[in-house]
């Protein structure tokens, strides 16, 4: 099948740079398929000074950072700095890919190392297990803070405490629908043949909500 576009379903600001990215290796190699951005997630930070504060706190008594995607960082960046806040230097900081380590490095804060899964195609918390494994042998009343959003799943903090780490958990932002009202929508068209990228489950399950919303019958995406 010939697709017309490929649809990227990232957070916006994610979305952006991959659009960009898509366009520029798209150019190279003389594809032309549009991609279209609809970013079915929008993230809405969780801004409260004494949020801001404890997680400053345990950042200065932990060894290690736990950042469950570029937007943890992001928001937790983002919280720090409206409330005059530092990231501590001394911290080693764990990753499931390669855009969270992007968003730490072009942020220009300092850190000891930052450990992700050396296989992109490992790229979860599987992977970073096993990459946080062979980096420190005994992580027996070892400190970490894991920053997140709310939900999520919990299989890295499950192995992190089997092995008896300290584990304190902060939620920097929520998760929401795709509002009914954006522009983004109209871009969508049933009837075009096209390629989604989810790099989430949730985003399939805003989309699965918001299409009867819209009037538009779910089945388009099964159709060969």
């Amino acid at each position: 099948m010939k697709f017309t576009k490929i649809i990227i379903t990232r957070p916006q600001k994610q979305n952006l740079k991959l659009q960009k990215r898509l366009a520029e290796i798209f150019l190279a190699h003389q594809i032309d398929v549009p991609v279209i951005s609809l970013p079915l997630i929008e993230i809405v930070p969780i801004d409260q000074e004494g949020l801001a504060e404890s997680t400053h706190r345990a950042l200065l008594q932990a060894k290690w950072v736990s950042f469950v995607s570029p937007n943890a960082f992001l928001m937790c960046d983002q919280l720090f700095k409206k409330h005059h806040l530092k990231w501590p230097s001394h911290l080693h900081i764990a990753v499931v890919g390669g855009g969270s380590e992007q968003s730490i490095i072009d942020s220009g804060i300092s850190f000891q190392e930052i450990v992700k899964p050396t296989d992109a195609s490992a790229w979860d918390s599987e992977g970073l297990w096993q990459a946080l494994q062979n980096a420190q042998a005994n992580w027996q009343d070892c400190r970490m803070v894991r920053i997140h959003g709310e939900g999520g799943r919990n299989f890295l903090l499950e192995h992190l405490t089997e092995a008896g780490a300290l584990i304190e958990e902060f939620s920097v932002y929520q998760r929401q629908a795709l509002s009914l009202d954006d522009p983004a929508w109209k871009l969508l068209d049933p009837k075009q043949a096209s390629l989604w990228v989810f790099n989430s489950s949730q985003a399939g399950d805003f989309l699965a909500k918001r299409l009867p919303q819209l009037g538009i019958d779910p089945s388009f995406l099964s159709h060969d």
